[in-house]
């Protein structure tokens, strides 16, 4: 299993779910990619994470590939790259993420999800403004253990306008392998939702979009089953 982290955050977001996984008997990886700080920010994000894949030895195919939040709209796309150079991608898991939509802007899924939302915040980036910026207090009724809190505050990573109105790659021929959804807050309902509709195995969690540092070993029980299901 390949956890690949949201571009606004580091590879902290994840916390000791990796662990979680192992105990569960996955072999798993958590990749940091910190290479797409500048455009094309997608693509240099999948051949970060392609090239986090590649020089993880312990792994080998064919592997599921899970994106937690921004992650997601990108899986499809590290799926091709990895089909072209490495293990392949015999599976993918969106945790409380978007999906691929060939073309599209982020800020145009973001508008899929609440378009009021999106042009507040599409206003925002105009005036020059940046996201993410929480701060320890915004994050502490999401993630409780000061620790955790301080490493994910640590590890944003904030972005501009140019970031959101990138198109996002498309990815031929996907999915070419099984796919499932777990679902961590409402936000993602309608993800959830369109891949329950796809015929995906789902599983729904009442909780929090950082779920993963608040109750590691609950998540990694629901990716667990849904990987059985797939």
């Amino acid at each position: 299993m390949v956890l690949l982290h949201s571009p606004l955050v580091g590879v902290q977001s994840w916390g000791t779910l990796p662990d979680a996984l192992r105990r569960g008997g996955m072999a798993t990886v958590a990749v940091a990619v910190d290479t797409d700080d500048q455009p094309p920010f997608a693509e240099r994000y999948v051949r970060g994470a392609v090239a986090g894949v590649l020089g993880a030895s312990a792994l080998t195919g064919p592997l599921v590939l899970v994106g937690h939040s921004g992650a997601g709209p990108l899986l499809g796309a590290v799926g091709n790259a990895l089909r072209a150079a490495g293990p392949p991608a015999g599976g993918y898991l969106f945790c409380d993420a978007g999906l691929p939509q060939a073309g599209a802007t982020r800020l145009e899924l973001l508008a899929a999800e609440d378009p009021e939302m999106a042009a507040a915040f599409r206003a925002e980036l105009e005036r020059g403004g940046r996201f993410p910026t929480w701060s320890d207090a915004d994050l502490e009724p999401l993630v409780p253990d000061p620790a955790a809190r301080a490493a994910l505050v640590g590890s944003l990573r904030p972005r501009g306008l140019a970031f959101f109105t990138e198109p996002l790659p498309a990815a031929a021929g996907w999915p070419d392998a099984p796919c499932g959804y777990l679902r961590l807050s409402a936000v993602y309902d309608r993800w959830a939702e369109a891949a329950a509709a796809s015929g995906w195995p789902t599983a729904w969690l009442d909780t929090g979009h950082f779920h993963p540092l608040v109750d590691p070993d609950g998540v990694a029980a629901a990716l667990l089953g849904l990987v059985e299901r797939m």
